[in-house]
């Protein structure tokens, strides 16, 4: 019999000042009880980590269409739209576990990967010439 894998997805972040920083809490925990909420989340924890403004989440999934569906809910949409003004950077990474309890320390490990890096869209564009 062959075991249950789930995906899993974990950010870092970096708030930009503390004058955005209850906005995004307040909207972070919104996401947090939306993740919750969606069928085929299995788990869902956030921890902040003072005094820096970092701060991190960690759900897992029983399946892609599970975190898809996350994903494309107005929550999430909005908490994107607004993450150029909340971070200048983070980190984040999608990987596949045969356990739903992934811990923090294992996370941290899979976000140190190079292509974990997240900058806004608007940071990429070229000045005109």
């Amino acid at each position: 019999m062959a075991e249950k894998t789930y995906l899993c997805t974990v950010t870092r972040m970096r708030v930009r000042n503390l004058r955005v920083l209850p906005a995004f809490i307040k909207a972070s925990a919104g996401a947090a009880i939306a993740a919750r909420r969606t069928p085929g989340n299995v788990r869902t924890r956030l921890l902040g980590m003072p005094p820096f403004p970092i701060f991190s989440t960690l759900s897992v999934w029983e399946s892609p269409e599970a975190m898809a569906a996350f994903a494309k809910s107005p929550v999430h949409r909005d908490c994107m739209a607004n993450m150029p003004k909340w971070a200048a950077r983070g980190r984040f990474v999608t990987f596949s576990t045969e356990t739903p309890r992934v811990s923090w320390r294992r996370a941290g490990r899979m976000l140190r990967d190079p292509d974990a890096v997240w900058t806004p869209q608007s940071q990429y564009r070229r000045p005109a010439a």
